[in-house]
């Protein structure tokens, strides 16, 4: 039986999220972090990292929490409801549940600088084709006569790699095969550049213009790249459901505020249908987006087969960002484009998860795969 209520500690969990967001980092924050140099703050990450969030799904023995899927899940829909600009997902989960997973033990010594906040590592995936998936990879790493590798390439809309003290990197090592490395962020070789981009985040393109690595920075086995990094990259793309689904009650509480408050023709426009029309339609995308991601989220605790839940959970989302902000806009009307209004920092954030970790037609592809 499948059981998708969130337990006792669970909606603790959620609610304390809740309450600290909104003291800590409320939207007039947002706006004030989306125009700083650094795009996010150090001190909320810092108070994230001391209530154990940083290291929630990390092992106890390596620093962290060994908290679930769904206890990371309930945490992001508040980072999403919030729209928290955070390291979270590329460090913590990403980065960190990949090291944990298949990490040296060298590696594995990072963990506890993960979960303290102390460390950020940001993946580098993303290339110019814009494709998701391990056919899309470019960035070379060549023997060396030292043993070690030569990194060559150019990685897009890497997250918060200007705070990064290490990447991580997947590279092409054959014309089949990728393998993913642990590189430290200040290598000689290592260029960054910000990207502005509608959303308001700190992405970066990364140069690596023959950066050398030793063979202890390689992560997992040679050749293994993609698949060392498909279980970690599994589990954000849920959390980022998580996000569009906290993101979304927001957008429907403020769509359905707005309808009571603004009037026409003599009475509040939420009592014509055509406006509650398009509430229901963000509810209706809210609630199936919130079904299929809890579902995949509870499949991949309990180590059930899961890909073709995860695939049409995410493929859902990506399109339910869209068409949820889409219909808040319509109940909006031209009010919502404005900058003063709180509708568009969702609208651009939900531009960025349409195709962060893969686009609907990725998901879609991946469902038809894993039937």
């Amino acid at each position: 039986m499948i059981d998708l209520e969130f337990d006792e500690q669970q909606v603790l969990l959620q609610e304390s999220a809740r309450t600290f967001f909104a003291s800590e980092c409320p939207l007039a924050r947002v706006r004030e972090l989306e125009l700083s140099d650094l795009g996010y703050s150090p001190e909320l990450w810092q108070k994230m990292a001391a209530l154990d969030w940083a290291g929630l799904s990390l092992p106890k023995a390596q620093g962290g929490a060994g908290g679930s899927l769904l206890d990371l899940y309930v945490l992001y829909l508040e980072l999403g409801r919030a729209l928290v600009p955070s390291p979270h997902l590329g460090s913590s989960v990403i980065a960190g549940e990949t090291l944990a997973r298949a990490g040296s033990a060298e590696q594995q010594r990072r963990l506890a600088q993960i979960a303290s906040g102390d460390l950020i590592v940001s993946p580098a995936l993303m290339e110019a084709e814009g494709d998701y998936g391990p056919d899309a990879v470019q960035l070379t790493a060549a023997p060396t006569s030292a043993g070690g590798y030569r990194l060559d390439g150019t990685k897009l809309l890497v997250p918060f790699a200007h705070v990064a003290g290490q990447l991580l990197v997947l590279a092409r090592t054959a014309p089949d095969a990728t393998t993913l490395f642990l590189v430290e962020a200040d290598e000689k070789g290592v260029e960054l550049e910000g990207l502005d981009n509608t959303a308001g985040y700190p992405l970066f393109a990364v140069r690596f213009d023959a950066v050398e690595v030793s063979a202890d920075a390689v992560v997992g086995a040679e050749g293994t790249g993609w698949e060392t990094l498909k279980p970690a990259l599994d589990r954000a793309s849920v959390l980022q459901c998580a996000e569009i689904v906290g993101a979304g009650e927001a957008v429907l509480e403020m769509a359905v505020d707005y309808s009571k408050e603004r009037e026409q023709f003599g009475q509040a426009i939420g009592k014509f249908q055509a406006v509650q029309y398009l509430c229901s339609d963000i509810a209706i995308d809210l609630h199936l987006s919130s079904l299929l991601a809890r579902q995949a989220a509870w499949r991949v605790d309990e180590g059930l087969p899961h890909q073709v839940e995860l695939a049409l959970a995410n493929a859902q989302a990506s399109e339910a960002a869209q068409r949820m902000v889409r219909q808040a806009h319509e109940v909006f009307a031209g009010h919502g484009f404005m900058l003063e209004t709180d509708l568009q920092l969702y609208t651009r954030r939900a531009k960025y998860w349409q195709y962060n970790l893969g686009e609907a037609r990725d998901h879609f592809e991946a469902a038809v795969d894993a039937l």
